[in-house]
């Protein structure tokens, strides 16, 4: 059988459409299919996109996060609807929605249930995947199967574990992967490391790297002792830092940059994010992190019930002042299935729903202590002074030529989401 898997393109003006890293799903997919003996295909729209009009498949799959599912949609929209099954975050936290648009619309996990899919044997037309117990039993993620994996670069994503049992209000992983960890050995993650010798950017794509320090310590003693496996980034919380040997290790096996939830420097607003972190815990993580040379990618969430329009130039303030590398100014974004969408549901104030505008860009919902307007425009001026010419012009004279071009893809990304949305109403919508 001919398959052909598809992740859709983000919106334009997006960190997600530069950075060209594919979901792990439908390469894991992808790669479970060819081993059953099917013919499959695999395209990120943002790497390749599929020639629809000469695109011949007996079965698609389209893997939808919110922002991505209305391309999704449209994409679904030019097969039979018969052909078509549909999945990933967004298709699980909504999935009669979905369903307008499929035969079938996988909920959770699909890698023990994609066999029965495709050869009929599962019929239902919404199918409850089930979580992974052994990660180490999934195949090595075959990434040749994407179409363009070798004509453009991008960012191999490796994952080491699934879950988190932090359930951030705001956030929609433990609706998808649960809230218990499961982990892969140290020893299959090296060995998957061997196959990607050649790829100059790793990145482990986990919700928490170190989330269980002793495996982490014996995963990181086999890739110094491998020697070889070049640049990695990662995710982690707060308080990997407080295991000094750890941190040691991240810096000696290559660790470039981490990405950290900080998420406020309020911390009426960590508080009720439901975070289990201090503002101390911010500062004196990102002291260390750069004591050991690694780049800190901060990650905030605005918009909360407790932020108004200081807390967002308080976090600009607390950017420069701690020397984060970059940073990322989210919107507070009411994703379906999360406590902080029920909330303003009840409330009735999320006066947005296109999918489209989900991305932690665009406002959608009327924030307690300022308007809309005034948190879009913050959040936007805010980003224009700490990626700015001058800022850029400063990192390059001093020779700091990593950050300088870090900070240059979020200075053309400002300037082309201005662009983008200058006409767009609904930006002053309220």
């Amino acid at each position: 059988m001919k398959i052909v898997l598809i992740e859709p393109t983000s919106s334009k003006a997006n960190v997600y459409s530069r950075l060209h890293m594919p979901l792990m799903g439908p390469i894991y997919l992808g790669t479970i299919l060819k081993n059953l003996g099917h013919e499959v295909e695999v395209y990120h729209e943002d790497i390749q996109k599929p020639d629809y009009d000469r695109l011949q498949a007996d079965l698609i799959g389209i893997s939808i996060l919110t922002l991505t599912s209305k391309r999704g949609y449209a994409i679904a929209r030019k097969f039979p609807r018969e052909k078509v099954i549909i999945g990933g975050v967004h298709a699980s936290l909504l999935p009669q929605e979905a369903l307008q648009y499929a035969r079938q619309v996988v909920v959770g996990e699909a890698e023990e249930v994609i066999g029965g899919i495709v050869d009929g044997s599962i019929k239902d037309p919404i199918v409850q995947g089930r979580p992974v117990q052994n990660l180490d039993r999934l195949p090595f993620p075959d990434f040749s199967l994407m179409q363009g994996y070798e004509k453009k670069g991008f960012i191999m994503p490796v994952s080491t574990s699934r879950g988190c049992p932090f359930d951030c209000t705001f956030c929609s992983v433990t609706k998808m992967f649960g809230r218990k960890y499961r982990f892969r050995s140290a020893e299959s993650v090296v060995d998957e490391l061997k196959l990607r010798q050649s790829s100059k950017r790793l990145f482990f794509i986990d919700d928490n790297f170190a989330a269980n320090p002793q495996r982490t310590h014996r995963l990181l003693e086999l890739m110094r002792a491998q020697s070889n496996v070049g640049k990695w980034s990662c995710q982690v919380r707060c308080d990997v830092t407080k295991d000094d040997t750890l941190l040691k290790l991240m810096s000696q096996t290559g660790c470039a940059m981490v990405c950290v939830g900080f998420e406020s420097v309020n911390q009426k607003t960590l508080q009720a994010y439901d975070k289990k972190q201090t503002l101390e815990d911010i500062v004196q993580a990102i002291r260390s992190f750069h004591r050991k040379k690694i780049k800190v990618h901060g990650m905030f969430v605005l918009g909360g019930d407790n932020d108004t329009q200081r807390t967002v130039w308080d976090t600009f303030r607390f950017a420069v002042k701690q020397k984060i590398d970059t940073i990322q100014m989210s919107i507070l974004t009411p994703f379906p299935g999360t406590k902080v969408y029920d909330d303003l549901q009840r409330e009735k104030r999320i006066f947005n729903k296109d999918w489209e505008l989900y991305d932690g860009q665009h406002v959608v919902f009327d924030p307690k202590l300022l308007s809309p307007k005034e948190l879009q425009m913050s959040v936007l001026r805010a980003y224009l002074k700490f990626y700015s010419f001058s800022k850029l012009f400063v990192l390059f004279i001093k020779l700091r030529f990593t950050n300088f071009l870090f900070r240059l893809m979020g200075y053309r990304i400002v300037r082309e989401w201005i662009k983008y949305n200058r006409s767009m109403p609904w930006l002053v919508k309220r």
